[in-house]
């Protein structure tokens, strides 16, 4: 009986979390046609609009009302001080972590590369993950130890393992490229050895990516819970590899993460990080 209630219940949080994603997914698509306001939160590449905080406002609630007991981390609430990523391990218990755009550069300038992200993680495991693309209808999920899927069909990560034929991607803000010159030289080093490298602008999708075998691996250094909360599982659960850069396996905590495959994970943290 008790195994029974546990599989029922987590389908119904699995459930949950794709409603609210759709939910809050129809109202940015139906504001991106009419007038918001815009801000910035720490430069002029760390947007925030008011469809961010509607988009936030909304999947709280819902939580709130379905999963009262239930803790919620998200990017414009909690992204302005610290939050457990850079403390320690998250809460006990089951919560949600949400990004409620990821993309925020892209959706303002029209660009269809933008996510819901909403992970629901168990004593600090991943447990079901959910990245909506409200512009393209994509719809990625998984469950732990039951695969990946883009509307309904099952995800498998591709098993390229020669860099040289890998298209990867990676991504940070324009400050960074201007402050950090290990990031630059780290997009020169994999460009000149690989098919080519994207800068797509949302963790959660390019994550996605990585489970559809779309791209062959993703690295992102100073990441939050809230962009990789979902992705992380769907990348795991459709055979792919997700890490720090040490090679450890990647926890909610860590800040830089490199996702491929396990055939070409060894030669791309070898590349970016030696």
């Amino acid at each position: 009986m008790n195994a029974r209630y546990d599989r029922e219940h987590e389908e119904q949080l699995l459930a949950s979390a794709i409603a609210y994603a759709r939910e809050a997914g129809e109202q940015i698509v139906r504001r991106m046609k009419e007038p918001y306001t815009l801000g910035d939160k720490v430069n002029r590449s760390d947007l925030v609009t008011e469809v961010d905080l509607l988009s936030e406002a909304l999947i709280r609630k819902r939580i709130g009302l379905d999963y009262p007991d239930h803790w919620i981390l998200s990017e414009e609430q909690d992204g302005s001080g610290d939050c457990f990523g850079f403390i320690g391990a998250p809460p006990p218990g089951c919560g949600w972590i949400v990004d409620p755009i990821d993309g925020t550069v892209n959706f303002v300038h029209g660009i269809p590369h933008f996510a819901v992200s909403i992970g629901i993680v168990k004593d600090g495991i991943p447990l079901h993950g959910v990245v909506y693309n409200p512009a393209t209808g994509e719809l990625f999920q998984a469950t732990k130890g039951r695969g990946a899927f883009l509307n309904g069909i099952r995800l498998q990560a591709d098993s390229e393992g020669d860099i040289a034929c890998s298209l990867l991607a990676t991504g940070f803000q324009a400050s960074d490229w201007r402050q950090d010159s290990f990031a630059a030289s780290q997009v020169a080093r994999v460009a000149g050895v690989s098919r080519s490298v994207r800068i797509l602008g949302a963790a959660s999708l390019d994550l996605c990516h990585i489970a559809s075998g779309r791209l062959s691996g993703f690295w992102h250094d100073g990441l939050y819970p809230w962009d990789v909360a979902a992705g992380l599982l769907i990348v795991q659960e459709s055979g792919g590899v997700v890490t720090n850069d040490r090679g450890e396996p990647f926890a909610l905590q860590h800040k830089r993460l490199v996702a491929s495959n396990p055939n070409l994970q060894p030669s791309l943290l070898s590349l970016l990080f030696t």
